[in-house]
């Protein structure tokens, strides 16, 4: 048993060593200068570190401002993540305490249209941005993004609801809450980690999120970090050291929901799983 164990952990170690190259090299190369970027021979670490592709990211300019993409992004996944908390969490509790006919085929229904690749929306959410005029701007981005995850979040809530007991309401509303203050101070703060993991879920996918940024934004104005990173690529030559920098900023909102969040997403997720 104990060779099954060390052989599985040396498995899991060699994994996690390969998995982490690629951003090890993001990270060094972000403080690499453009020479040695370059050069024939690869390096392990900047034989002579330099904050230039930091400053040439954070630099606004008319073509590539950088900041305004930081801005853009913490703006629209912000908004997204609000709306599918409402929106999910009293979805969710809909259907899990509020049973009607056919309450199970539109739940399925409404996860069956998550399972729609997303690339065949993009010409329908085009020609309807286009139409509202609502193009390269936030609105149509917040829109993708609440369609992309809130089946998700209901689903997820709902397991949670799952959870609470029918007879807490029914004990506030005895001890004369309405039924608002009895999901507001009853339910809600029962199923908070499933609330908090929604939440950072949603706001790490819409940070994250490319394909529709991409096909729906063509200005600076509207354009978030991910299609950012891609301005980096030109016809003939790649910025890998202001990419690379720009990539390491854009994962500093990651990197603290990680740090600071990680109990919610874990505990959240678990906890909704297991009844």
């Amino acid at each position: 048993m104990r060779g099954v164990k060390v052989y599985a952990y040396s498995i899991i170690f060699v994994f996690i060593i390969f998995s982490q190259i690629p951003i090890y090299f993001t990270g060094i190369t972000a403080f690499k200068s453009e020479k040695e970027v370059y050069q024939s021979d690869i390096t392990w670490y900047p034989q002579k570190p330099t904050l230039e592709n930091f400053k040439s990211v954070l630099m606004a300019e008319e073509e590539r401002d950088f900041t305004l993409y930081i801005i853009n992004s913490l703006g629209i996944a912000g908004i997204a993540t609000l709306i599918v908390i409402v929106f999910g969490t009293l979805g969710g509790y809909a259907f899990s305490k509020y049973r009607f006919r056919g309450s199970d085929l539109l739940l399925l229904l409404i996860l069956v249209i998550r399972v729609i690749p997303p690339v065949t929306l993009l010409t329908p959410l085009y020609k309807l941005a286009t139409w509202l005029g609502i193009y390269d701007t936030w609105t149509i981005l917040i829109w993708s993004d609440v369609y992309m995850f809130l089946p998700f979040t209901i689903w997820l809530l709902k397991a949670f609801f799952d959870n609470v007991p029918s007879e807490l309401p029914e004990a506030a509303l005895i001890d004369g809450c309405s039924n608002y203050g009895a999901f507001r101070r009853v339910v809600l703060p029962t199923i908070f980690p499933g609330v908090a993991a929604g939440a950072i879920l949603t706001f790490l996918y819409s940070w994250n999120h490319f394909i529709f940024a991409l096909a729906l934004t063509s200005t600076p104005r509207a354009k978030t970090i991910p299609v950012g990173l891609y301005d980096f690529v030109g016809d003939f030559y790649i910025d890998w050291g202001s990419m690379c920098a720009a990539a390491l900023i854009a994962t500093i909102p990651a990197i603290i929901f990680i740090i600071f969040f990680q109990k919610y997403i874990v505990s959240g997720l678990l906890t909704g799983a297991i009844k």
